[in-house]
C-alpha cells in the first residue's frame, strides 16, 4: 500500500466539507437490504410450532440482490432452512441453543430468470414440527439496473474477484450505483493496489479507490472512438495539485495554473501556465475556500468568472474575465526542439521535448503530428514530459513507445496485461506497432515525472525498460499504479454509464509489475531539495512540481534544466554552493509569497490518475493482434 502521508502531500483534497461529511456517513452507514424488511417484533404470544410467527411475515424484494434481516421469537433451540437454496442462502444465525428474541441475515441472489419467484424460510423449533417462518417474494424487473451491471462486472472481471464473491452477501445493495462500488470495494483488503492511502483532512488515514464509474446524458454521450474530437465546453483550465501561500501568516492562497489549453476562453483571455490565481469574482482564494475555489475552475461550475492572477514572470496582478465556450483539450501540450544556449548544449544536439498530458485516444492524430514534426526536425534525443499525466488509453501508449523506437522494434513484447485467471476475457498481450506512421529511432527516453504520472505513463517507463531502452527519469517518484481498466458504456434509463473497475495487473517483458510504490527518479527532486550544495538548486527543486513558467523555458523549470544537463552527461546537483550559478542557469522568479508552498490532503484526490484503460474494441483488438 502506498505511504498514506507521503502520497498525501502529493494531493490537495477534491471534495467540499458536504462531501467529506457524506463520505464519511456513507463509510459508517450501517447496512441495509434492498427489500422491505420485517419490522415486526412481539405481535401475537402465542406460540405456534415453538415459534412466534410475525404478522407480517412477508417480504418484497427487487430482482437485485440484496441482504434481508428477519427477526422472530421462540420458546427453545431452533435451526433455519430455505427451500430454494439458488434463491436464497442463510447468512448468518441458522440456529441457536436458546429460547428467545432472534434476527437471521438472508442473502437474496439476483432475479435472472425474468419472472416474479417466492422463497421460503422454514424453521424447526426443538420439540416441534418444521414450519414456515417467511415467505420472500422477488419481482422480475430491477429497481437498480445499473448496480446490477456493477455486480455482474466485478464478480466475473474484477482483478480481486476472489474476496469480491466471497464477501458479496455482506453488500448493501440498496445503495446508490457510486456509493454501492466504493463501499463495496473499500470493505475489500486484498486489493490494496487499486487505489491508494492518503491523509485526511482529520489527519487519518483513508483510502481512495482507482476504479470508478461515471454517469452523462445519453443525448450527449459520445461514440467510443468512432469520431475525431469534438470540442469541450468550459474555460480550459488545469490547476496543478498544490497551491501557493501567498502571505507568511498562511492565510492567502494561490492556485497554480498548471497548463492553459491553446484557443481556450482561459487562452484568449490572458492566462498562461504558471500563473498564480489569487481572486476568483473579488473572493480571496483561502485556507477555507481553496477546495471549493479549485473544484469550480476546474469543472468550470461557472458560465463565467472575473479571476485576479499574478504573473510569475513579472510578479504583476492583473483582473481577467472568462466565460465558458468551446475549445479541444489537446493533451499535447507542447513539442518543439529546445532552442538551447552553447553552454547547455556544447555538441548541438537536435533535443525534442514532447509534454504529453493524457493518452487520449481521441487526440492519437495529434501525437502523430508532434512526434512526425521532431522527425522532421531532426530529433537526436527525446523528453517526454509526464509530469502532469495520470494515464490514459493503453492503444496510446503502444502506439507513442512505438513511434519513439525504430521500425525494427515491432512485434516485440510491450506489456503483458494479466487478468484473474476467473476472467473469460483471459490475459491480453501488447505488442509494439508496426503500422504507425513514423519512427524516431532513438536507443534511449529521457522521461520528467512527478507523484501525478500513472499507469499508462509508468507503462512507458517500464515496458522501456522490459526492453533494455534505458530511461532517465528527471523528477520525483511516480503515483505506482501498476494495474489497469477495461472500461465499458451502457445506456441505462436515459443515461450512459461508463464503469471502469481494475481489471488487470501491467507486466513488462521481463516480468517486471513490482512497482506499486512508484518509480523512483534518477535525478529525484526532494533529493535535491535537502542535499544539493548550490542553494538556488536547493530552492528550486524543493517547489517541485509546481508549475514556475511556461512549457519549454528551461530557465524556470528545474525538471527541464535538470534533462537536458543529464542528456549532456552534466547535472545541477554538482553546481558548487559558491559558484552563486554565474551562467544563470536557474532563474528565479520576483512574486512575493509565503514561505513554503503547502499542501492539503482530504478524503479524495484533486487528481485521480485516469489509468491504463482499454475500451471494449481496443480489448478484441489485442486479442486479434496476440492470436496472430
Amino acid at each position: 500500500m502506498k505511504n498514506p502521508i507521503k502520497r498525501s502531500l502529493a494531493r490537495l483534497g477534491a471534495a467540499s466539507a458536504e462531501a467529506i461529511a457524506a463520505a464519511m456517513l456513507i463509510a459508517t452507514a450501517p447496512m441495509l437490504g434492498a427489500c422491505s424488511e420485517d419490522k415486526t417484533g412481539d405481535v401475537d404470544k402465542n406460540y405456534i410450532e415453538g415459534v412466534i410467527i410475525p404478522a407480517e411475515n412477508t417480504v418484497d424484494c427487487n430482482a437485485s440482490a440484496a441482504n434481508v434481516t428477519v427477526t422472530f421469537e421462540t420458546d427453545g433451540a431452533y435451526s433455519l432452512e430455505v427451500d430454494d437454496a439458488d434463491m436464497l442462502k442463510i447468512a448468518s444465525t441458522g440456529n441457536a441453543s436458546q429460547a428467545g428474541k432472534h434476527s437471521a441475515k438472508l442473502h437474496v441472489s439476483s432475479n435472472g430468470t425474468g419472472e416474479q419467484r417466492t422463497g421460503t424460510l422454514y424453521i424447526t423449533v426443538a420439540g416441534h414440527n418444521r414450519t414456515k417462518l417467511y415467505e420472500i417474494r422477488q419481482s422480475a424487473g430491477a429497481d437498480n439496473e445499473v448496480v446490477e451491471w456493477i455486480d455482474k462486472r466485478l464478480s466475473e472481471e474484477y482483478y480481486w474477484l476472489d474476496e469480491y464473491v466471497q464477501k458479496r452477501a455482506t453488500f448493501d445493495f440498496s445503495l446508490e450505483y457510486d456509493k454501492f462500488l466504493s463501499s463495496s470495494l473499500l470493505s475489500l483488503t486484498t486489493n490494496t493496489m487499486d487505489g491508494g492511502t492518503q491523509m485526511s483532512s482529520s489527519g487519518l488515514p483513508s483510502r481512495y479507490l482507482y476504479s470508478y464509474i461515471t454517469r452523462s446524458n445519453a443525448l450527449s454521450a459520445s461514440a467510443e472512438h468512432t469520431r475525431a474530437a469534438t470540442p469541450a465546453q468550459g474555460w480550459g483550465i488545469s490547476l496543478a495539485s498544490m497551491v501557493w501561500t501567498l502571505n507568511d501568516a498562511g492565510t492567502l492562497y494561490g492556485l497554480a495554473v498548471d497548463n492553459v489549453y491553446p484557443d481556450s476562453p482561459a487562452a484568449k483571455a490572458g492566462l498562461r501556465r504558471g500563473d498564480i490565481i489569487s481572486q476568483m469574482n473579488g473572493t480571496d482564494i483561502t485556507r477555507s475556500n481553496y477546495a471549493e475555489m479549485w473544484n469550480t475552475i476546474t469543472y468550470d461550475r461557472e458560465a463565467s468568472a472575473e479571476l485576479t492572477k499574478i504573473d510569475q514572470s513579472t510578479g504583476l496582478t492583473a483582473k481577467i474575465s472568462v466565460s465558458r465556450g468551446s475549445y479541444y483539450p489537446n493533451p499535447v501540450a507542447y513539442s518543439a526542439i529546445l532552442d538551447l544556449p552553447e553552454h547547455l548544449n556544447p555538441e548541438g544536439k537536435k533535443i525534442g521535448y514532447l509534454v504529453y498530458t493524457s493518452f487520449d485516444k481521441d487526440y492519437d492524430d495529434k501525437l502523430i503530428e508532434a512526434v512526425t514534426a521532431l522527425k522532421a526536425a531532426g530529433a537526436t534525443e527525446l523528453i517526454l514530459d509526464m509530469r502532469s499525466n495520470g494515464g490514459g488509453s493503453v492503444d496510446s501508449s503502444i502506439k507513442l513507445t512505438s513511434m519513439i523506437l525504430g521500425r525494427d522494434r515491432a512485434g516485440e513484447l510491450f506489456a503483458d496485461l494479466k487478468r484473474n485467471p476467473a476472467n473469460e476475457y483471459g490475459d491480453s498481450r501488447c505488442l509494439l506497432d508496426a503500422n504507425v506512421p513514423v519512427n524516431l529511432g532513438l536507443n534511449r527516453l529521457y522521461v520528467i515525472a512527478s507523484g501525478s504520472t500513472a499507469s499508462a505513463s509508468e507503462m512507458i517507463i517500464t515496458g522501456l525498460r522490459g526492453l533494455d531502452v534505458p530511461v532517465t527519469i528527471v523528477g520525483t517518484r511516480t503515483e505506482g499504479k501498476n494495474c489497469g481498466m477495461d472500461v465499458m458504456k451502457r445506456t441505462i434509463g436515459g443515461y450512459e454509464y461508463t464503469f471502469a473497475p481494475i481489471t488487470f495487473l501491467i507486466y513488462n517483458a521481463k516480468g517486471d509489475n513490482d512497482y506499486s510504490n512508484g518509480i523512483e527518479a534518477d535525478a529525484d527532486m526532494e533529493m535535491f531539495a535537502e542535499s544539493a550544495p548550490n542553494e538556488s538548486v536547493r530552492q528550486m527543486a524543493y517547489l517541485y512540481p509546481m508549475p514556475m513558467t511556461q512549457w519549454g523555458d528551461f530557465a524556470g523549470d528545474i525538471a527541464l534544466l535538470e534533462t537536458v544537463m543529464r542528456i549532456d552527461g552534466r547535472t545541477l546537483f554538482d553546481l558548487p554552493a559558491d559558484s552563486g550559478d554565474e551562467q544563470g542557469l536557474l532563474r528565479t522568479q520576483p512574486v512575493t509569497r509565503g514561505t513554503e508552498a503547502v499542501r492539503r490532503a482530504s478524503l479524495e484526490p484533486l487528481r485521480r490518475p485516469s489509468g491504463a484503460t482499454l475500451t471494449e474494441r481496443e480489448r478484441m483488438k489485442l486479442e486479434v493482434a496476440d492470436d496472430k
